[in-house]
C-alpha cells in the first residue's frame, strides 16, 4: 500500500479495502440488478439471487494522481515535486484546498430480489462496506516545498483520515403510489467492525531560529485498531501498526441503523424523473483509543530530508511520510462511545427512452460528510440490441475531475452477469519500485506489477453475477 503514490502515504492512516453504493455509471441501465443500491424505488425486471458472487465493488477516487508530484527532468528522469529544479507555481498550482483521498469497497455476501403482490419488488442483503478516506490540506504541501524560510507561518488544520469497516444488513421495498409514481425505502441494520478517525482542528507550524513552533489542536480515535498505549507523548506513527491486525479476532465494536428513501415519476411515456436519499443514519462505536494533541512545542525534524528528489522515489515518499507523522505528540484521553454520522448521498436523475433499445440519462450525485464531501454530474447512453445483452457508456465531472465509465450486463438463461468499470483518463502508469526511475518508466504500463491511472486517481471496477428467475416485469 505505502508504493502506490504519494498522496496515499500522506494520508496517515492507511488501509487495505476488500466498495460503495452502486456503480453510478449503469443507473439508467436496463436489467441492472442493483439499481436499488442508488434508488430503493427502483427495481429489477427479474427476481434473482446471489449468494457469495452478488458483487463487489472496488473504488478509489482522488483530485490528487501521479501527474500531481511528478515532473519530466533532465535526460528523462522523474523529479518529485520537492526538486529544485520544479518550481513552487509548477507544482501548487496543481493543487486545491482540499485535496481529498477516498476509498470504499463493498461486498455482498447475500443478495435477493423479488416480486410480491400489488406490484411491489423487495431486496434483502448482507453485505461487508469499507471505506478509508484522507484530507491533505493545501497548505501542508505549501509547507513541504517551501517551508525553509525564517517567520513564514503553515496552518494545516484539516488535515485528516476516516475509515470504517462494518457489515450491513439491508431490507428495501419499492412500491407503487399510482401508475406513474413509485416510492421506495430500504431499512438497514449496522454492525461495525473497525473505525479510526484522525482530525487535526488546528496545526500552526512556523519556523524561528532553525525550530519548528507547532501550536496543535489534533484528535485520534479508534475502535479495533492496534495501538500501543504510553502515558507519556507518543508519536502518531508508532502509535499503529496494521500490519499486527489479527483479523480473526476481530469482534463488533459498535452497532447502528441508516434509512434510504427515493421516488421514480414517470412524466411521460418516454421520460422519468427520479430523485433518493441514501444513508440516513448513524453508528455508535465503542472505542479503544483516544488521544489528542494539544498545545505549543517545538519540533527540530527535518534535519535529513532529501529536497532535491534524486534519490530512490518511494525512499523519499518513506522519508516524507515519517517526518510528517512526527509533527504531532498525542496524549491519552478518556475513550468514550461517540455516535458516527454516516455520509449522506443523494441522487437526482433524468432520464428519457425514446424507443425500446436505447435510453439516455443525465445523474447529479452530491455526497455530505464534512471536507470529504464531493460532487459530480454524469451522462450515460444504454443500447439493448438484444433482450440478452446490455451495454452502457458514459462520463462525468466533478470535485475529482473526469470520469469515463462503460460496462456490459449479460443475460444468460438463468444467469444475470454485470461487468463496469470506470476511470479519470486512459493514460496509466505502473507502479514505483525502489530505485531510481525514469520518467517515461513511470508512464510505462508494461513497467510494472499494476496500472494505475497518470491523473487523477479515479478508478472503480464493479462485478455481479446472480441467478434470475420468475416471470420478467416490464
Amino acid at each position: 500500500m505505502k508504493k502506490i503514490s504519494l498522496f496515499l502515504a500522506l494520508s496517515l492512516i492507511s488501509f487495505s479495502a476488500l466498495a460503495q453504493n452502486g456503480f453510478r455509471g449503469a443507473y439508467f441501465m436496463d436489467g441492472y440488478l442493483y439499481g436499488h443500491t442508488m434508488n430503493p424505488a427502483l427495481y429489477a425486471n427479474r427476481s434473482f439471487l446471489g449468494i457469495g458472487t452478488g458483487k463487489i465493488d472496488v473504488q478509489t477516487q482522488s483530485n490528487l494522481g501521479l501527474s500531481t508530484f511528478y515532473f519530466p527532468g533532465p535526460n528523462g528522469k522523474a523529479q518529485l515535486f520537492l526538486n529544485d529544479n520544479v518550481s513552487s507555481q509548477q507544482f501548487l498550482g496543481k493543487l486545491r484546498k482540499n485535496n481529498i483521498e477516498d476509498m470504499n469497497v463493498q461486498y455482498d455476501l447475500f443478495h435477493l430480489g423479488f416480486w410480491t403482490e400489488k406490484n411491489r419488488f423487495n431486496t434483502l442483503t448482507l453485505s461487508v462496506r469499507v471505506s478509508e478516506k484522507a484530507n491533505v490540506p493545501y497548505d501542508l504541501f505549501r509547507f513541504l516545498k517551501e517551508g525553509t524560510s525564517d517567520g513564514t507561518l503553515f496552518n494545516i488544520g484539516g488535515m485528516g483520515s476516516r475509515a470504517r469497516a462494518f457489515a450491513q444488513l439491508a431490507y428495501g421495498m419499492s412500491i407503487p403510489v399510482t401508475e406513474e409514481i413509485r416510492v421506495g425505502g430500504k431499512v438497514k441494520a449496522l454492525v461495525g467492525v473497525a473505525y479510526a478517525d484522525l482530525m487535526a482542528r488546528q496545526t500552526d507550524l512556523c519556523l524561528e531560529s532553525g525550530k519548528w513552533a507547532v501550536n496543535s489542536d489534533a484528535r485520534l480515535i479508534s475502535s479495533n485498531i492496534p495501538s500501543r498505549q504510553t502515558s507519556g507523548p507518543v508519536k502518531l506513527g508508532d502509535l499503529y501498526n496494521l500490519d499486527n491486525l489479527d483479523w480473526n479476532n476481530l469482534r463488533p465494536c459498535g452497532f447502528g441503523a441508516a434509512l434510504d428513501l427515493g421516488a421514480t415519476w414517470q412524466v411521460l411515456p418516454w421520460l422519468q424523473l427520479s430523485a433518493s436519499i441514501l444513508d440516513f443514519g448513524l453508528i455508535r462505536w465503542k472505542l479503544d483509543t483516544r488521544m489528542t494533541s494539544a498545545g505549543n512545542w517545538e519540533f527540530t525534524g527535518f534535519k535529513d530530508m532529501d529536497i532535491t528528489g534524486d534519490g530512490a522515489v518511494t525512499a523519499q515518499i518513506d522519508e516524507m511520510k515519517d517526518e510528517i507523522l512526527s509533527l504531532a505528540e498525542f496524549r491519552s484521553a478518556e475513550v468514550g462511545s461517540p455516535a458516527d454520522l454516516l455520509p449522506v448521498t443523494a441522487y437526482l436523475g433524468v432520464k428519457a427512452k425514446p424507443c425500446s433499445w436505447f435510453s439516455a440519462g443525465i445523474l447529479g450525485t452530491a455526497r455530505a460528510e464534512g471536507k470529504y464531501s464531493w460532487a459530480e454530474i454524469r451522462g450515460a447512453l444504454n443500447l439493448e440490441p438484444a433482450h440478452w445483452v446490455g451495454i452502457t457508456a458514459g462520463a462525468a465531472y466533478g470535485s475529482f475531475g473526469p470520469k469515463f465509465s462503460s460496462a456490459l450486463n449479460l443475460r444468460l438463461a438463468l444467469l444475470s452477469i454485470f461487468v463496469g468499470a470506470e476511470t479519470s483518463s486512459f493514460h496509466f502508469a505502473s507502479n514505483l519500485d525502489s530505485r531510481d526511475v525514469r520518467f517515461k518508466d513511470i508512464f510505462d504500463p508494461d513497467n510494472g506489477n499494476f496500472v494505475i491511472p497518470r491523473d487523477n486517481l479515479n478508478m472503480h471496477l464493479t462485478l455481479g453475477v446472480n441467478m434470475v428467475f420468475g416471470r420478467k416485469v416490464k
